[in-house]
């Protein structure tokens, strides 16, 4: 601790980190203290633990946006160069897929209507008399 070199190799360390046990005098604390201290320390190692996590699904998540542009792109240019060859209609095919999301919407709006009326009943039954 307090090195600036590496004893393997002698390379200038960039970072200097202390573990938790060297940042605080121990002969001045309390068990009470070190209790805390202890509990802070893994709150923090959670909160590291959090962070990476974090960041690795926002990394999956742009990953997945980039596939996703790609694709809508692919197939922007698939329809227009059928259009242009006179095989398919744009127009017909806009509104199929249109009635398509629509109907795959349909499951979803309806679950979700259902799911406001059990909350809906179960807030009433909270509020009848007994």
């Amino acid at each position: 601790m307090g090195q600036e070199f590496c004893l393997r190799c002698g390379t200038r360390l960039m970072i200097v980190v202390q573990p938790p046990s060297v940042r605080v005098d121990v002969t001045e604390t309390t068990p009470h203290e070190e209790h805390l201290l202890e509990r802070l320390t893994i709150l923090e190692n959670t909160l590291a633990r959090l962070a990476e996590r974090l960041e690795e699904g926002l990394k999956l998540l742009l990953r997945h946006s980039e596939t996703s542009y790609v694709n809508h792109a692919l197939v922007k240019s698939l329809i227009e160069t059928l259009h242009d060859s006179g095989i398919v209609d744009s127009d017909r095919l806009e509104t199929t897929w249109r009635a398509e999301c629509e109907k795959l919407q349909q499951p979803q709006d309806g679950k979700r209507a259902e799911a406001r009326e059990r909350k809906k009943r179960s807030k009433q039954k909270r509020q009848a008399p007994k």
